[in-house]
């Protein structure tokens, strides 16, 4: 599938900013759904949606002090969603074609630190690299543990929604995930992740087969790649989960 347009790529990223928007037009979104392959039915202010393999869903513009053609609040939410069972996000723009699930499904090797998420997808031989970059406060470079201590206009700085939900729409395309990173309590970015994954998309967590303590600032492509061999390998079964400061858990 070739590459989204910068108009397209810029709406993809508008469904994710946090606050949502309440600019976004459908004409706008129905365009990108169109460029991302979906198979579209407009009916006046109502807009059908299906991905290959997926099933219908829909949006609608309207409500209470939109202009017609805006999208609300429920209806981001909505499109949020479809476009996550759809494998795509801001760092993926393009649906994951059905496929294989278990240990010949897409694997994912998430690396996180203070500063970025790396992501290495697995699919067959094939490896895509991807970085993603937090927003806002969260991308002034302090250490988690700061910025949660620190009071901005009587309030402690937000969790950066955009950024978790990124992660998680990544997380959703993969099949099985393995966790790297490191630190401790709210410096921890794998804390503050789970958290996120446990409150919005608790079903995720059973994608994670591992979740490991290493030095993410230093770890490189081929100390990765030689984990991902170690904790998915070719092993019809799941590893016991390892989550530091918990008793370890079966999937």
């Amino acid at each position: 599938m070739p590459l989204l347009s910068r108009h397209h790529q810029r709406t993809l990223e508008t469904i994710w900013v946090h606050p949502i928007t309440h600019n976004l037009r459908l004409a706008e979104v129905e365009s990108l759904l169109e460029a991302l392959g979906a198979e579209l039915r407009r009916q006046g202010g109502r807009l059908e949606v299906r991905f290959a393999h997926g099933p219908v869903s829909w949006i609608h513009s309207g409500g209470c002090g939109l202009r017609q053609g805006d999208l609300d609040a429920e209806a981001i939410e909505r499109l949020r969603h479809l476009l996550h069972a759809a494998g795509i996000s801001p760092a993926r723009p393009h649906p994951v074609p059905e496929g294989p699930r278990g240990d010949q499904a897409l694997r994912l090797v998430l690396v996180l630190d203070h500063h970025q998420a790396r992501l290495w997808r697995l699919d067959g031989d094939a490896i895509d690299h991807a970085v993603l970059h937090p927003h806002g406060l969260w991308g002034t470079g302090e250490r988690l543990s700061h910025r949660h201590d620190r009071d901005i206009a009587g309030q402690r700085a937000p969790l950066d929604y955009a950024y978790l939900e990124e992660i998680a729409a990544a997380i959703e395309a993969a099949g099985t995930v393995l966790l790297l990173g490191h630190g401790h309590g709210e410096s921890d970015m794998r804390s503050v992740l789970l958290r996120h994954l446990q409150t919005r998309h608790p079903g995720l967590v059973e994608r994670l087969v591992a979740i490991e303590t290493v030095d993410a600032s230093a770890l490189s492509e081929a100390q990765v790649l030689a984990l991902a061999r170690e904790h998915f390998g070719n092993l019809p079964h799941r590893h016991s989960l390892l989550v530091p400061g918990q008793e370890p858990r079966f999937g």
